[in-house]
């Protein structure tokens, strides 16, 4: 008897062989992503897996790589044996029960972010008492734009605290408050990061909440592809001629970032990703969670059209709230099959792939050694640089590491940037001091340096021969736009 197909339930891993060899690797350069990806990032294992199972390839002892013998037909064998890609779609956004299509059926929340389900969820849950209160994060009302982590317990609250705010948000801390202040269900909304942060705390064996019986958290985790810095990125703005306060809305769609002024539908300005990466949190380098993969129920716009989000149910409890908000009214759902899983799972690579290329990068700056420059015996004051953008209270720009050649009297000075974002032309300035004079004064810009980039500097001391090394070198460091965020005296003594 011949198996009718079509009456068969369809889950959504049926075809998932289907959808990764077709549409994430299937291509032509299947074995250029397998050299750009894994070879060329220093991660291959030379375990000749890709050799062994293709026809046109064969290892290359001499370089440590396969190499092509014949006509690549682009079949993607290569990329998908080898032990060190990420193809499968549970190692990609992570298992779930139920997937959906969903947008709110609220009249107040129609127009928010996205599809506003995470509201029309909040809501949901304080229409039916399954929750206290809920950890959310909300902009801060005495600072534009910045966000605050707060603890809410209405549907009012709910609807107040809508619409996204794409930087780092301490959610963790307020939920340990709604804890001591001893609610009892709790609805916590964070980013992939912080999910996985209460996940930590409830299931390590050394979770501070692992046996704490009085409180249930259910976790909606939201998709995150990047967060950005806002010390650094709402500056930029302003130098843009953007106003913040007249901002309502801010969202990402279709690899843009738009920001939207107050009654108008349409983006007062609009840039790429790519324009932004520079203000992107550098933790965000690191990350591989696009999807909340520990979460109860996980939420995102990407892969559901306009004014809708994909929800992916994980948890049994997450499958039982949405059918049911979806039953009383407060969302409209849609089947799995209506999510176009390629765009979601393209974006999800992207970000597990993402470990293979985080390096701790340096620059080395060359300055001739035999090079005599003028000794400045007179000295003028400098124009005092702006003070430091107060918001950034006492974070710290910059660390300084030194040690001295003494055979060729040179001074290496390593500068690493610590702040976390892109800090742009700086201008750097050594100089040598001796008592009230300076001497030998040496000055560069950069143009960019990078999170957790590092300069070297090899510095020339102007000591004469048979003297032992002895000097104090100031090391200063400033950008226009937050002023001297760098100022250090290096004390060199003799050797013991």
């Amino acid at each position: 008897m011949t198996e009718d197909k079509s009456d068969q339930t369809e889950t959504p891993y049926n075809y998932s062989f289907e959808y990764i060899q077709k549409k994430l690797e299937g291509k032509k350069d299947s074995l250029g992503m397998l050299l750009k990806e894994i070879v060329r990032t220093g991660i291959c294992t030379e375990c000749g897996t890709c050799a062994a199972v293709c026809p046109v390839l064969e290892w290359d002892d001499l370089t440590g790589q396969p190499k092509l013998i014949g006509k690549c037909t682009g079949c993607g064998i290569c990329y998908n044996q080898c032990p060190r890609t990420i193809t499968d779609p549970y190692q990609l956004m992570g298992e779930f029960k139920s997937g959906y299509v969903a947008n709110t059926n609220i009249p107040e929340v129609i127009g928010g972010q996205d599809g506003g389900t995470v509201t029309s969820l909040i809501c949901y849950l304080f229409d039916e008492h399954l929750v206290d209160a809920a950890v959310v994060t909300m902009k801060d009302p005495n600072n534009p734009w910045h966000p605050v982590a707060q603890i809410i317990t209405s549907k009012d609250d709910a609807i107040k605290a809508s619409g996204s705010i794409y930087s780092h948000s301490q959610t963790v801390e307020a939920l340990m408050d709604a804890v001591r202040q001893d609610f009892r269900s709790i609805a916590f909304i964070g980013t992939p990061c912080n999910i996985d942060a209460v996940s930590k705390m409830f299931d390590s064996p050394t979770g501070m909440l692992k046996y704490f019986m009085r409180c249930h958290v259910l976790k909606i985790g939201l998709f995150c592809m990047d967060s950005f810095a806002p010390d650094a990125i709402y500056p930029f703005f302003e130098r843009e001629g953007i106003d913040l306060s007249k901002v309502q809305k801010m969202d990402i769609n279709k690899g843009k970032f738009h920001l939207y002024y107050s009654g108008s539908s349409e983006p007062v300005k609009s840039y790429t990703i790519k324009q932004l990466d520079k203000f992107k949190s550098s933790s965000c380098n690191f990350c591989t969670d696009l999807t909340a993969e520990n979460a109860d129920i996980s939420v995102g716009s990407v892969g559901s059209g306009a004014n809708k989000n994909t929800v992916f149910a994980r948890t049994g409890i997450g499958a039982e709230i949405m059918e049911d908000a979806a039953q009383k009214g407060y969302l409209k759902i849609e089947p799995f099959n209506a999510i176009n899983l390629n765009a979601v799972l393209f974006l999800a690579k992207l970000k597990k792939v993402s470990q293979y290329t985080v390096r701790k990068r340096k620059v080395f700056i060359v300055r001739d050694v035999a090079e005599k420059e003028e000794v400045r015996i007179e000295t003028k004051p400098e124009v005092e640089s702006p003070e430091v953008t107060p918001s950034l209270g006492a974070r710290k720009f910059m660390s300084v590491s030194k040690n001295v050649n003494e055979e060729d009297k040179i001074l290496n000075i390593s500068l690493t940037n610590t702040i976390g974002y892109v800090l742009e032309d700086m201008k750097i300035r050594i100089v040598a001091v001796d008592e009230v004079f300076e001497k030998s004064p040496w000055i560069t810009t950069v143009r960019e340096l990078f999170p957790f980039e590092t300069i070297e500097i090899g510095y020339p001391l102007d000591i004469p021969d048979g003297e032992a090394i002895k000097a104090n070198v100031l090391v200063e460091a400033s950008t226009e736009a937050f002023g001297k965020i760098f100022s250090r005296t290096l004390k060199i003594t003799p050797k013991e």
